[in-house]
């Protein structure tokens, strides 16, 4: 009768560990999951008054879980509760700059021709009418859609602008061909002529300007970005081919000589824009899934900060829980690796020479070694716990059985 009131006994605390245990699990995942609906809302936030209502949310969130500090600070590794609220508050307060910013975009050009004013007239009515949307106190699904379209259009209106001043620089790269490496006199002040007529250094600026902007303010796809870069790959090259010529043709003009200085270092900045609005969006690919990398630069970093991560979690098991370390394992291979970096992500990258299969390789090699571990691990666990309740019962049962022995001699 003891034997079964004991096991009863004994049944009834592994079950309520058991409970325990999962109720800590509800609890984290719990938090994770409107963690991450708040990281979706900063991401696809489109006004200032929808950032205030993140805000709520971003305040109901710690108070709901405030109880929980201690938990959440042992679980959300590498971060924890307070640098997990600061992380959001301050993505929240890059938009809230980010959809500041647009209000002062744009796109005005010169005289280039016809086309490139009627262009610089709507967008500026395009400015207007963002200006009047952004300022109004309430914004309902109406306004907001029609914020999205007006940027969209000015997008599109600041690719066709950038089209056309290509087409001017390419205008001139076919005189310069046309004409001998050594320009006379006569040659160089028309060539000075349709430049200075064209106001080319100013549009050159202020197209590159306008891109840098852009994506500093703009949330933007593989797509975009992929169509961005070669346009930058582009315009560089046309320019890399004029720009020496122009030089030599302003020779002795200070101003002009300064002028093409300063776009080739604009050029340059372009490209870092775009490389570094690429390797953003990657790492926000990661940490929008709670894998939260060292943020990298370029593909050595990248692979770095992953390899370390990747360390970091196979020295980690056992030490965490079983649940989390599998929780990690698959979101970081199942959910984002293979299914977004690799299939969207990795193609772009390798097209734009910003990283190499070698370095994929090296990648994907720590992945495996990491499967073999926790995969080992995870089974070596459940053994381990199974064969602890087994010693239990029997050394229980044998205890009972030596007593009961003894009082019979």
């Amino acid at each position: 009768m003891k034997t079964k009131i004991f096991l009863s006994v004994l049944l009834f605390l592994i079950m309520n560990a058991l409970m325990l245990a999962q109720s800590d699990y509800e609890t984290l995942q719990n938090f994770k999951s409107q963690y991450k609906q708040i990281e979706e809302s900063i991401k696809n936030v489109s006004s200032v008054d929808e950032c205030t209502i993140i805000s709520e949310k971003i305040n109901n969130l710690k108070s709901d879980f405030a109880g929980n500090k201690t938990f959440l600070n042992k679980t959300l590794y590498p971060e924890n509760f307070e640098s997990a609220f600061v992380k959001i508050e301050n993505a929240l307060e890059s938009k809230k700059t980010d959809l500041g910013q647009i209000s002062t975009l744009t796109t005005q050009v010169g005289t280039l021709q016809t086309q490139v004013t009627q262009l610089n007239q709507k967008n500026e009515e395009l400015i207007k009418q963002i200006n009047e949307l952004m300022v109004k106190s309430e914004k309902d699904q109406t306004t907001i859609s029609e914020l999205k379209r007006l940027v969209a259009q000015l997008r599109g209106n600041i690719n066709k602008r950038d089209i056309l001043v290509r087409d001017l620089v390419d205008s001139l790269l076919v005189e310069f061909i046309k004409s001998p490496q050594n320009l006379s006199q006569k040659e160089s002040q028309a060539i000075m002529s349709k430049v200075n007529k064209a106001n080319l250094f100013y549009n050159i600026k202020r197209t590159i300007a306008d891109n840098i902007q852009f994506t500093k303010v703009t949330q933007m796809t593989t797509d975009d970005l992929s169509q961005m870069k070669k346009q930058y790959t582009d315009f560089d090259k046309v320019w890399k081919q004029i720009g020496p010529r122009l030089s030599s043709v302003y020779l002795n003009k200070k101003q002009k000589k300064s002028e093409i200085a300063q776009i080739d270092s604009l050029f340059i900045q372009w490209n870092d824009q775009i490389d570094g609005g690429i390797w953003r969006s990657i790492n926000n690919l990661f940490t929008s899934k709670n894998i939260n990398l060292i943020p990298f630069n370029n593909a050595n970093q990248f692979v770095d900060n992953v390899s370390a991560f990747i360390n970091d979690e196979i020295k980690n098991l056992g030490v965490k829980s079983k649940n989390e370390s599998k929780d990690i394992f698959y979101t970081f291979t199942d959910s984002v690796y293979y299914k977004t970096f690799v299939k969207k992500w990795f193609p772009v990258l390798i097209e734009n020479n910003m990283m190499t299969q070698s370095q994929k390789d090296i990648i994907d090699a720590k992945i495996e070694i990491w499967k073999k571990e926790a995969t080992s691990s995870f089974s070596y666990w459940v053994y381990i716990i199974a064969i602890a309740i087994i010693f239990l019962v029997v050394a229980y049962i044998f205890q009972r059985t030596k007593k009961k022995s003894i009082k019979a001699e």
